[in-house]
């Protein structure tokens, strides 16, 4: 897989994006609940009630039956806001809410790429650092084979035969911890994927981050500051604190209801059976123990803690750029200095072949050129990929979306 196949892979899979999906969809369904306080309240009503005995009332001139023995009712019930001032912040807190919850995914969308990043090129650099591993390990081989040979002539101590001895242990041990922190990592770079940590996986190498433009540096604190979706989640927050204000103010203002209802009985004694009812209903609390009052006061300083929470924010932000630019630019830096250092271990082992051509250089000196090639070799490697996570961590810190740079 190339880092894009990874990233395509994370982002289908990712248990953790699953579950913001869900939140994503419960946020939407409480923004329909919440829509339901506009809408009409409509009920129907049925009773049936008997007595023993017919219900007779004493007047002057003998007992009046005041209703049938067995008397059945039916009423339907409609009741519609008119004036409910706190319904409409509700709905508009809750909006804001699904807002929120749809910028969290796209953020956490964002994060597991730079995550799948890190580990991807991770992974490459352990692969390439065991190949290196390897080399000194044959290398080791070699120079213990000479070393035998030259203390079979009398030429070598038995302490030094000894000292590459371990020199060769310590490299088959670093190997094979290398082998296991490589596991490890390509594990976790499966988990992240949303696939089994014990899965095979093949990495290809893809390059996709090029070093950008360098700007100055409020230029990138402005870019930073305007894409960046932490500050948007905050200006919703900061947004539904402020609402929540007006809503504490709402709660002492009438709530105003227009009701109807039409209804129906079965009992023969009464001169219409159905009848229709309409008015208005208002509520309007006078006292509820203060409640209002200090719901009031805490929506206030739950205003002023989103605003110094979003502050925070910014301050973070523009701290995050900072380092994510000197990060980049040092491994740029790193990277340049190892090319050199290649370029120099290149010309040293051309120098060094064709002096073993001409029998002037011991197998243990070819062995050591050799060696010090290929960790050249490993070292500019290494800092490219270095340089890739560093790029991709500038791009994610500025609010760059997508896999490129």
């Amino acid at each position: 897989m190339t880092l894009s196949d990874c990233i395509d892979v994370a982002l289908a899979n990712n248990l953790d994006l699953q579950a913001l999906e869900i939140e994503k969809r419960l946020a939407a369904l409480d923004r329909k609940i919440a829509f339901g306080n506009f809408l009409p309240d409509i009920g129907l009503r049925f009773s049936f009630s008997g007595t023993d005995r017919p219900q007779l009332r004493e007047t002057g001139g003998g007992p009046i039956q005041l209703s049938d023995q067995e008397v059945a009712q039916m009423a339907i019930e409609l009741q519609q806001p008119v004036f409910l001032p706190q319904a409409w912040y509700l709905y508009d807190m809750r909006l804001k809410g699904e807002d929120i919850r749809d910028l969290v995914q796209q953020r956490t969308r964002q994060l597991i790429s730079l995550q799948a990043t890190a580990l991807y090129f991770a992974s490459l650099a352990l692969e390439e650092a065991q190949g290196y591993l390897q080399v000194a390990a044959n290398s080791a081989e070699a120079l213990l084979k000479e070393t035998k040979a030259f203390e079979r002539e009398g030429l070598v101590m038995p302490s030094q035969r000894r000292e590459v001895e371990t020199l060769l242990l310590e490299s088959r041990l670093s190997l094979k911890n290398m082998k296991r922190v490589s596991t490890e990592y390509r594990a976790n770079l499966l988990e992240v994927m949303g696939l089994s940590p014990f899965a095979d996986l093949e990495l290809k190498t893809e390059m996709p981050f090029a070093p950008a433009v360098v700007r100055d540096l409020g230029e990138d604190i402005l870019e930073a500051l305007t894409n960046r979706l932490e500050l948007h989640i905050d200006d919703r927050t900061l947004e539904i604190r402020r609402q929540e204000i007006r809503n504490s103010i709402a709660a002492f203002l009438p709530r105003i209801f227009g009701i109807g209802s039409f209804s129906y009985s079965s009992d023969s004694f009464l001169k219409y059976s159905s009848v229709w009812t309409y008015g208005v209903s208002t509520v309007l609390t006078v006292f509820d123990g203060f409640q209002n009052v200090f719901g009031y006061r805490a929506a206030r300083e739950r205003e002023k803690a989103a605003f110094i929470e979003r502050e925070q924010t910014c301050m973070m932000i523009m701290l995050e750029v900072l380092r994510a630019r000197n990060r980049a630019e040092q491994a740029s830096d790193q990277l340049q200095v190892a090319e050199m250092n290649a370029a120099t271990a290149e010309e040293s082992f051309r120098e060094a072949s064709a002096r073993w051509e001409e029998g002037l250089l011991q197998l243990s000196e070819i062995l050591q050129a050799v060696k010090n090639r290929d960790q050249a070799r490993f070292i500019v490697t290494v800092a490219r990929y270095q340089q890739q996570v560093a790029l991709a961590t500038l791009a994610d810190v500025l609010g760059r979306t997508g896999k490129g740079p």
